[in-house]
């Protein structure tokens, strides 16, 4: 996502969980979208720019322990505040669409070795 000429990324770590489970009631990360919903647009702003914050530092982390340059500032809630509207709701909006790619959960499953019933 580009924000003010510089591409960000977006990734769910264990790091941004612990950070983003701090905004949910009760630290339930299966809460989020109650905060997100709330009817005090400052206080969902605050919590949408947190999350994005939080994700968007996850992926740099990611990047720069992989061993790629990260070329961009670090993402902040000055940053994200100085967003039009619709470019701010952009940017949550792929964030989101991170957060629920990298919560889903998948289960691999083993081929079964039961032997089958051949008459």
């Amino acid at each position: 996502m580009k924000i003010f000429g510089h591409e960000y990324g977006f990734a769910l770590t264990v790091g941004a969980s612990a950070q983003i489970s701090k905004l949910c009631p009760e630290g339930d990360l299966s809460r989020l979208g109650e905060v997100l919903s709330g009817s005090v647009f400052a206080e969902t702003a605050e919590a949408g720019a947190a999350i994005v914050v939080a994700m968007a530092n996850a992926y740099d982390q990611i990047q720069k322990f992989s061993g790629n340059a990260v070329e961009h500032p670090p993402l902040t809630t000055e940053m994200l505040f100085a967003l039009p509207q619709n470019e701010y709701m952009a940017v949550l909006n792929s964030a989101m669409t991170a957060f629920g790619a990298d919560t889903a959960v998948t289960v691999e499953v083993e081929p079964s070795k039961k032997k089958e019933n051949v008459e």
